[in-house]
């Protein structure tokens, strides 16, 4: 059986291992060959710990955990600005969600996105333009790109985000 919670502290961990395990997964083949490294996990755990930490203001994280292992996460907030696209277009802004590849086509990531930001709730979000798959799951939520694009520096490849809105 698979709890959705906060998350807490003691979950950093684990939170940090299964984010970079699902950065892998998904995006393995898009960046370069050196950011997936023992020191980068080291460094996702204590950013991780970090966040979980600090007060929540208005932002929202919740956790996927099966057999006490995290196996997903959502964390929904204000919107921010991107330094290609200027001033965000809505109030809030999904920004991350993440589950292992092992989760694919069984509806957590669906329970997560709506524990952190529910369907009627106008937002934004930041996608990988290689990433279709996420694109899709983000179309059956009714987010559609806006047209706004923004590209990463060399640590992450080059690649190209598109901003998608509800």
């Amino acid at each position: 059986m698979t709890t959705i919670r906060a998350a807490t502290v003691d979950d950093a961990e684990g939170l940090g291992r299964m984010h970079c395990a699902s950065w892998q997964e998904a995006y393995g083949q898009l960046l370069p060959a050196g950011f997936f490294t023992p020191e980068g996990e080291a460094a996702r755990i204590e950013r991780w710990r970090r966040i979980i930490a600090a007060p929540a203001g208005s932002g929202a994280l919740r956790i996927a955990v099966r057999d006490g292992d995290v196996v997903g996460h959502a964390a929904a907030g204000p919107a921010r600005a991107n330094e290609t696209a200027g001033p965000p277009v809505r109030e809030r802004e999904l920004w991350s969600l993440y589950v292992l590849a092992a989760e694919y086509g069984t509806g957590l990531a669906d329970v997560l996105l709506t524990a952190v930001l529910p369907d009627d709730e106008p937002a934004e979000l930041w996608v990988f333009e290689a990433n279709p798959r996420a694109i899709a799951f983000y179309a059956k939520h009714g987010f559609v790109a806006d047209g706004a694009r923004h590209v990463f520096g060399p640590e992450l490849n080059h690649q190209p985000e598109i901003r998608l809105v509800r």
